[in-house]
Parts: structure tokens; C-alpha cells; sequence
């Protein structure tokens, strides 16, 4: 990855800062887009500005978005890692407008738009990571608009890979991560302290997935045992709904 260059979102906390870190140690260049760049000023001390640039850019919005094609227009981009996401561990009633339209903007508009702005200085092989989730494979009460929103990022992606043959496409679909991401969904924090015990470490997972770029895999899924039961649930999930209503409602 020596001399790579990617563009990673998301980087400012969490599984995002994890990968930043992880790729900032294999000498690959990084342009993160971070809505408040005050928060990486230590990687800024520690890896100074050959490899690490940073762009002030608030994702939820699209002129900002947009603008980003006078930063990149003499550059060449090998990759796009989009690490960041949101979403509310409510029912749909209680979603507010803002609420809704932050998580659609943000884990699969804006994607798009993102995309479709920095595409042209894509080189002929780029590798697209999208951090995806379990929950767009099964349909959970009180996280409907989140999950709704990730099973629409993986269709994107998947169809991304049979689009544009050149690309690698690698999708991560996770369960929990011990990340600040918990503390939005849910700031009772009560799913966090309750799930705390299966959490995925970020560093490790990190580790993973710049692994997984390095070696051409299209798809990651952990932790594995919850993909196992998912496709256990894909053969029949009305009935396992009806017969195990609590696991669905975990989030409640």
C-alpha cells in the first residue's frame, strides 16, 4: 500500500480512526474528510502532512460535497473508504424529520453523491470499502430506518462491483463495535452496556479490513457467528420473527 492514496470519511473516531491509523503505518497517503479536523490534530503531530491531509467537510451536506472536486482535480485517487454512518435506536414514530433525513443523507445519499464527485480521478483500479451492518439483513423493531438504510448501501455497492468490473468492492457488514457511534443511537446507552460482552474491537477489525483491501476480498462479515444465524433467518424469517419477537425488539 506504500504510496497509495486513499479518501476515508469517518476518520475522526472510532473503527474509521482505527483504519486511518492502520494505513497511515503502511506508508499509504490519506485525505480525510472530517467535519471538525480539530479532533485529529495528534495524528497530525505523530504523522505529520506527507501522509496524512486533511479536508474540512460536514458529509450531511452536498455543496460541501460538491466542492471537493477543486481539491482533488489534480490528484489521483486509489481508493474510497467510507467509514461513517448514524442511526437511532427508536421507533419509527418516534423518528423526527431531521432524524430520518440525517440518517438516509448520511448512509446512503451522500455516498452516492460523494462518489459520483471524485470518480473522475479514480486511477484504473480503485478499491471502494463501505462500512455496512448485520442489520440490513434482518429486520429489526426500533432501528428500522438505520437498517433500511444500510441494506440500501449494500445494494449500492453490489451493484457497484458488477457496474464497474475494474473495481474492487469490498463490503464490511458488522455487528456491534465498541465506537462513540452507540452514544447518538441510543444515549441511555443502555443496548451498549447490554451488549458490551460481543462488541467488536475496532483496531482488530481495522486490521481486517486494510487486509482485506491488500488481498482483493469482496466481503467481510463479522463477528461470524451472527452471519451464520442471519442466514439461518433468510430461510425463513416471518417465523422466526413470530416465535422469537424479543431478539428483534433488542434495540427497544
Amino acid at each position: 500500500m506504500i504510496g497509495k492514496h486513499y479518501v476515508l470519511t469517518g476518520g475522526t473516531s472510532g473503527l474509521g480512526r482505527s483504519i486511518l491509523c492502520n494505513l497511515l503505518n503502511k506508508k499509504a497517503y490519506v485525505t480525510i474528510l472530517a467535519r471538525n479536523p480539530h479532533k485529529l490534530d495528534d495524528l497530525k503531530v505523530q504523522y505529520g502532512t506527507d501522509h496524512l491531509n486533511i479536508i474540512q467537510c460536514d458529509l450531511q451536506s452536498k455543496s460541501q460535497i460538491l466542492n471537493l472536486k477543486n481539491y482533488f482535480k489534480n490528484q489521483n485517487i486509489d481508493g474510497l473508504i467510507y467509514s461513517s454512518g448514524l442511526g437511532y435506536f427508536k421507533s419509527i414514530a418516534q423518528h423526527s424529520l431531521d432524524e430520518m433525513t440525517e440518517t438516509y443523507t448520511l448512509n446512503i445519499i451522500n455516498f452516492n453523491i460523494l462518489l459520483a464527485t471524485i470518480q473522475p480521478y479514480f486511477s484504473a483500479y480503485p478499491t471502494i470499502v463501505g462500512i455496512g451492518s448485520q442489520s440490513a439483513f434482518l429486520t429489526q423493531a426500533y432501528a428500522a430506518h438505520y437498517g433500511a438504510s444500510k441494506a440500501a448501501f449494500n445494494q449500492v455497492l453490489n451493484a457497484l462491483r458488477l457496474e464497474h468490473p475494474n473495481y474492487h468492492i469490498l463490503t464490511v457488514n458488522t455487528g456491534p463495535i465498541a465506537t462513540p457511534f452507540h452514544e447518538k443511537a441510543d444515549p441511555s446507552l443502555m443496548y451498549a452496556q447490554k451488549y458490551k460482552a460481543i462488541m467488536l474491537e475496532p483496531n482488530k477489525l481495522a486490521q481486517q479490513i486494510v487486509n482485506g483491501m491488500i488481498y482483493g476480498k469482496y466481503e467481510i462479515n463479522e463477528p461470524q457467528w451472527m452471519h451464520r444465524t442471519l442466514k439461518l433467518y433468510q430461510l425463513a424469517p416471518r417465523l422466526l420473527e413470530k416465535y422469537f419477537t424479543s431478539f428483534f425488539k433488542n434495540k427497544a
